[in-house]
């Protein structure tokens, strides 16, 4: 037994009674030992202490901003861009390679949107892996395998002469793509007051990939015929497969040298609405609008991405490589605009939900360029085309982002990873319709179908301005 008198910071003094415990430098520790201390403090409580007050605000702040380590973030960022890539690189060549194997431009069109469908899939498989106590390093590992023989497939589908391997090999590549894990990283590891921002740099990367597809796509086109490759294993259609099967390869060693893990029990949520008391869960009306949100601008950017190659080579009589370059350098203004609103928004916008109105209120006025002006010369078609595009994927990105990050943060921090998943299941439902939209619609068409779900998104962000707000529990 000894007991100890110390004298406080405030010149009080504390007698503490101990049973041959030694003195713990941690304050924590000193909290832990309390079954076996007692206490005589002539001051007023710990918890009317001014000092512990400003101590405990500066933890929050400092919780409110906390940021991931840079090397893992940056691993699930370039993991994002290469999504991106794989469900586009196909686009330039799906109408060629489909029809060389039986296939019509509607079925090209249903085999882009194959694997954001398939995508909903993998999400649920995603969870029930990490529910089922898998480290979020193993599932990507195991997601980026799954890619890896999802794009074999897709390069050797010329053997079997059947459209309906492509269909299953895009099928493979969606069930595998791992969607939502990026997302669900950023919710899970960076703070609210910087989650909007790391959100913003998420959607430039992916539609950064959405830029990069289609690029590599022609350069790929171009490095075939150069070095005159022409046969069943490898041409200019079964080339983006063997080239994802390698980044993915390269992916995969990255993860298992940089990529710091995660705590399972952080990462194996329980489903939506199980376990959570009714006063918990997301309001209604702000998560259906948070998640149509979501969709609207998924299926903007594919039917866009898809659209623009086709009228390219079916109505200007473009070649492949043109017209991917064209789409390219579309989603990279498209990705360089995201990045700068990502820097702006930290800076400038403090609400998601005026964000998601004045976004979806000026996508209404950029959809003016894409109505059908009859003009006769390809170049000035062409032209006001690429004006109107990069207007309108730039704007439905800033909406995406904002719905996102409003989705993450309707409700307690126990939804995050669940919240996450529904709104990529939506992400995902929008990027399958989108790609076959943009394969059935015409120049005449095109406009009012992209004003009319713009119109939709403002309406659904006046009727859910008033509660789309954070949640007290969020975190």
């Amino acid at each position: 037994m000894a007991t100890v008198t110390v004298t406080t910071l405030e010149g009080s003094i504390v007698e503490e009674t101990h049973q041959r415990t030694p003195v713990s430098r941690n304050p924590t520790a000193s909290v832990a030992h309390s079954s076996v201390t007692s206490r005589h403090i002539s001051t007023p409580s710990l918890a009317a202490n001014p000092l512990s007050s400003r101590s405990r605000k500066g933890a929050s702040a400092e919780d409110e901003s906390r940021m991931p380590p840079t090397l893992s973030l940056a691993t699930v960022l370039y993991f994002s861009l290469l999504c991106g890539v794989n469900l586009v690189i196909v686009i330039p060549t799906a109408a060629d390679y489909s029809h060389r194997l039986g296939g019509d431009e509607l079925f090209g069109g249903l085999m882009i949107g194959a694997a954001p469908l398939l995508a909903i899939f993998g999400i649920g498989l995603n969870q029930l892996l990490l529910r089922r106590g898998l480290s979020l390093k193993s599932v990507l590992l195991l997601m980026s395998i799954g890619t890896v023989l999802g794009n074999v497939l897709y390069a050797v589908a010329g053997l079997t002469s059947s459209m309906w391997t492509l269909l299953a090999a895009r099928c493979v590549i969606g069930l595998c793509s791992g969607f939502n894990l990026p997302s669900m990283y950023i919710g899970l590891t960076v703070g609210m007051r910087r989650r909007s921002e790391v959100t913003f740099y998420f959607s430039a990367l992916n539609t950064l990939g959405y830029a990069l597809g289609p690029a590599l796509a022609a350069v790929l086109e171009v490095f075939v015929k150069s070095v005159n490759v022409n046969n069943l294993i490898l041409d200019s259609d079964t080339a983006p497969g063997w080239f994802m099967a390698i980044l993915y390869l390269l992916f995969m060693a990255q993860v298992l040298l940089v990529f710091e893990d995660l705590p399972a029990e952080l990462t194996g949520s329980e489903p939506l609405g199980k376990n959570v008391a009714t006063d918990e869960r997301p309001p209604m009306i702000a998560t259906c609008a948070a998640l149509w949100d979501i969709c609207m601008s998924s299926a903007v950017i594919t039917t866009g991405e898809v659209y623009a190659v086709n009228v390219g080579q079916h109505y200007w009589g473009w070649s492949v490589v043109t017209s991917a370059l064209f789409l390219a350098a579309l989603m990279l203004c498209a990705s360089i605009s995201n990045l700068v609103m990502g820097r702006l928004t930290r800076r400038f916008v403090k609400s998601d939900r005026t964000g998601l109105l004045v976004g979806s209120v000026l996508g209404c006025a950029a959809c003016a360029p894409l109505f059908h002006f009859d003009l006769h010369a390809v170049s000035a078609q062409a032209a006001l085309l690429g004006v109107g595009l990069v207007l309108i994927l730039s704007l439905v990105g800033v909406i995406r982002a904002f719905a996102l990050a409003a989705s993450s943060k309707l409700g307690p921090a126990s939804l995050k990873s669940s919240m996450n998943s529904l709104a990529f299941v939506f992400m995902a439902l929008g990027r399958g319709v989108g790609g076959i939209l943009g394969s059935v619609l015409s120049p005449l068409s095109f406009a009012p179908v992209v004003l009319g779900m713009l119109v939709v998104t403002v309406l659904a962000s006046i009727a859910s301005h008033s509660c789309m707000k954070p949640s007290d529990k969020a975190s």
